[in-house]
């Protein structure tokens, strides 16, 4: 009876979206051990026993790529059995959406043998249930992006509506005619109009329309 209902490890995962040069980019790494030995993967590994989930992923996060004080939010648990050869596993994925203009210098460290920006349109073959991970990621990252005003995360100051239409175009991965994305963005009232062409966000806003 006590095997039937055995503890599985707790794991943490960090997922790390970015644009860098007009593209779409994650972090990754290789593993430099087994299993999945050179194979890439998220960032991640086992929680401390009386570890905060959240103290767990930035410290994991920060071990195997140096990244630090990055703002991590909760995405999704993944513990399909089988998902980990080692034993039963269940992961608490994180995401994190950066802007690429602070420097993002990444160094593999800790358990991993490298670590990159890869586009998400050209992902290799990942270890574990990583690309299944990535995959559920990315539609949470453009729902939030239709939803919410996370786009600031990424955009200075102030900017043109042609630099907030090309990173909308980034990440959703399509097109907008200039005067539809126009109005679309308008309606969600999010943006405050500076001076000549300029924007910024405004104060504490929500969504008064879904960008969809």
């Amino acid at each position: 009876m006590a095997e039937k209902y055995k503890n599985p490890a707790l794991t943490v995962d960090i997922i790390i979206f970015s644009i860098i040069e007009k593209t779409l980019k994650i972090l990754l790494i290789k593993r430099k051990n087994p299993p999945f030995q050179d194979k890439w993967a998220i960032p991640g590994g086992f929680a401390d026993y009386e570890e905060e989930i959240l103290t767990a992923a930035k410290r994991e996060l920060e071990e195997e790529t140096g990244l630090k004080n990055i703002p991590l939010e909760q995405v999704h648990t993944f513990g399909t059995p089988g998902r980990d050869p080692r034993g039963r596993t269940v992961s608490v994925v994180h995401f994190g959406l950066v802007d690429s203009s602070t420097g993002l210098q990444v160094k593999a460290d800790s358990d991993a043998k490298d670590a990159q920006w890869l586009s998400v349109q050209e992902l290799p073959e990942m270890a574990f249930d990583h690309a299944e991970i990535v995959k559920f990621t990315l539609n949470f990252l453009r729902q939030k992006l239709e939803n919410t005003a996370i786009v600031k995360q990424i955009m200075p100051k102030t900017f043109s509506l042609g630099e907030l239409q090309e990173v909308y175009e980034v990440i959703l991965n399509k097109k907008f005619n200039p005067g539809e994305f126009g109005k679309k963005i308008t309606e969600t009232g999010l943006l405050e109009k500076k001076n000549g062409l300029e924007f910024t966000f405004r104060e504490n806003v929500e969504f008064t329309s879904k960008f969809n």
